[in-house]
């Protein structure tokens, strides 16, 4: 009985060190997670200072990934607050990401057409309670790039 404990907790310890490195999605597994959950969102990017300047590290448009950032989506980087623009019937919201620990570490932009009879103000609500519910699933910028 004693052998079969000391061995279960040998095997934890062992164990242990592994649990606690893994980390979270990374963010294109969150983007993808996150239009999956909302399909209405037509596209959705993650902005972030990386070795390589401000770069587009996630997107539903492959095009995007890897790319400069743009400026509407640098704003929220460096200001900490929204950027929300028209582009024909769709909005283009770009809104500051922080980590779960509140920690300023890049943009999300999301594009959406408001639904019908929804108000600018309702579509914009419904785009940062997405992102909130998403930045609590992010432990660290360093998750998000893979690292």
């Amino acid at each position: 009985m004693k052998l079969s404990c000391f061995l279960s907790a040998a095997l934890f310890l062992a164990v242990l060190p592994a649990l606690s490195s893994q980390s979270g999605p990374d963010a294109q597994a969150l983007v993808a997670q996150l239009h999956r959950a909302h399909p209405e969102m037509s596209e959705i990017g993650i902005d972030m200072q990386t070795s390589r300047g401000c770069r587009t590290v996630a997107s539903t448009d492959p095009g995007d990934r890897n790319q400069a950032c743009e400026s509407d989506d640098i704003a929220p980087m460096r200001t900490g607050k929204e950027s929300i623009s028209r582009e024909g019937k769709e909005l283009d919201i770009s809104l500051p990401l922080h980590d779960a620990h509140g920690q300023l570490i890049g943009a999300i932009g999301i594009e959406l057409a408001p639904k019908s009879g929804e108000t600018r103000a309702q579509a914009v609500n419904r785009v940062r309670s997405a992102v909130a519910a998403l930045e609590r699933r992010i432990e660290s910028k360093d998750q998000l790039l893979g690292q």
